[in-house]
């Protein structure tokens, strides 16, 4: 690369002087608006508005040969980055933005993110990792901060994204998933109305269904019952009403009686921290006490969530909720957008 500053007379010259050469700032016109604007390869139909600025004088850069331009630099990373579920709009103002292809969870691979951005240059920045996200929204800016980056680093940014596998960013798709409630808790008709509604509207955010809620008693063979005919028709199981830090309440006993495996009891978040998470018949069961399912936010939409993708409930991935396992208002981005209308948020659970 070759920089060079012409003083505005060589407007008037011949413009081979200035023709080819990328613009290093913009050129303002006297009511100092930006009549060419930085990064433009200066071309013979310029002078115009060259001659009309009339500009003090020229910053310019030469690009040699293995050089990339930054428009051209930034749509090639963003092919590098983009996973399933996402693609490149052209480069505005030298960035090229990475959008959805479809409403999701969106995955970054942050240490491969880390690698692209180590080399000098090179931007990339992403929305997080875990978010929910519609169709249409934008998911990263891409752009190098130079005019213009040699082939070698450029190939290098290439190298670091696509050792990603399935890309540093994808957006996995929801799955059309079926959940059954039953809820083992006395509750009145306002209640159980607020109750499916909150439910129902989870599950259609995630393009699933619902099954007729059980309401069952206490008596344990009913529990038994009931919990073996969900797992067996639905894809999420929810135990509704528990008494989760009782080892001997009825919903948990008769779950263990059925065949289940314990995955996890409590997770380190608030609200949720009394869940407890358990796999029967190969599906996953969720114990939660009933004002989870009235909470704008609470453990169970990002379990939920999770299930929706594609993503399992595993020891592993439970041990992890405990960083930004505090849900308060700040954590709102963490929830897909129902969360408006699920009504009052409690401080406790």
């Amino acid at each position: 690369m070759r920089l060079e500053v012409l003083p505005g007379s060589a407007v008037d010259g011949p413009s081979a002087r200035w023709v080819g050469a990328v613009l290093c700032r913009d050129v303002m016109d006297g009511n100092s608006r930006s009549v060419l604007t930085k990064g433009v390869v200066l071309a013979a139909g310029d002078e115009p508005a060259l001659r009309e600025a009339n500009p003090t004088e020229l910053h310019l850069l030469w690009l040699d040969e293995g050089d990339v331009a930054e428009d051209a630099a930034a749509v090639r990373i963003a092919a590098a980055v983009a996973g399933p579920g996402t693609f490149a709009r052209p480069p505005v103002e030298s960035q090229a933005r990475l959008v959805a292809s479809w409403r999701g969870m969106v995955a970054v691979d942050v240490q491969a993110l880390a690698a692209v951005n180590a080399v000098d240059g090179v931007t990339v920045f992403t929305v997080p990792d875990g978010l929910h996200v519609d169709a249409g929204r934008t998911l990263a800016g891409v752009k190098i901060t130079p005019l213009a980056i040699s082939e070698w680093s450029l190939e290098q940014a290439e190298r670091a994204a696509l050792s990603a596998h399935g890309g540093i960013l994808s957006v996995r798709p929801f799955l059309p998933l079926r959940v059954a409630a039953i809820v083992r808790q006395h509750l009145t008709d306002d209640a159980r109305s607020r109750f499916e509604r909150s439910l129902g509207m989870r599950s259609a955010w995630f393009g699933g269904s619902i099954e007729p809620v059980r309401y069952v008693d206490d008596g344990a063979a009913q529990v038994q019952r009931a919990l073996i005919e969900a797992a067996g028709s639905a894809d999420i199981v929810l135990a509704v009403g528990v008494a989760s830090v009782d080892p001997l309440d009825v919903t948990w006993q008769s779950l263990l009686a059925a065949g289940a495996t314990s995955i996890r009891r409590g997770l380190p978040m608030h609200p949720g921290s009394s869940y407890w998470i358990a796999e029967l018949l190969g599906r996953p069961v969720i114990g939660v006490a009933s004002c989870g399912m009235f909470s704008r936010r609470s453990a169970l939409d990002l379990l939920i969530a999770r299930l929706h993708a594609g993503l399992p409930l595993d020891a592993g991935y439970l041990a992890t909720l405990g960083h930004g396992g505090l849900l308060g208002k700040e954590a709102a981005w963490r929830i897909p957008p129902y969360e408006a209308a699920l009504g009052d948020d409690p401080d406790e659970e």
